[in-house]
């Protein structure tokens, strides 16, 4: 009878960090689209504040909330990695 040790799954907060700042940067280019294409759309105006003051569709609010998307994604990426893997293995 053989034993193997089986190291618990952890998050790499630098691939958690890229990924949802990817994310982010992705649904702001989506909804700042879709608010070209139907500007009378709430939702997209919505989601574009999260991340700019800037009028919606000038260039300034498309360089801010690209930028402000995936500084978020990268801050909240490593907190929600460091965040899983300090409470893993209290959990298993």
């Amino acid at each position: 009878m053989s034993s193997s040790i089986t190291a618990s799954p952890r998050l790499s907060l630098l691939g958690a960090a890229v990924g949802l700042a990817i994310a982010l940067v992705t649904l702001f280019v989506i909804c700042a689209i879709v608010r070209i294409v139907a500007p009378g759309l709430p939702a997209t105006h919505a989601w574009i504040g999260l991340f700019t003051a800037a009028e919606p569709g000038s260039a300034q609010a498309w360089a801010e909330g690209i930028c402000y998307s995936a500084v978020f994604g990268l801050v909240g990426g490593t907190i929600f990695a460091a965040g899983y893997n300090i409470v893993l293995p209290k959990a298993g």
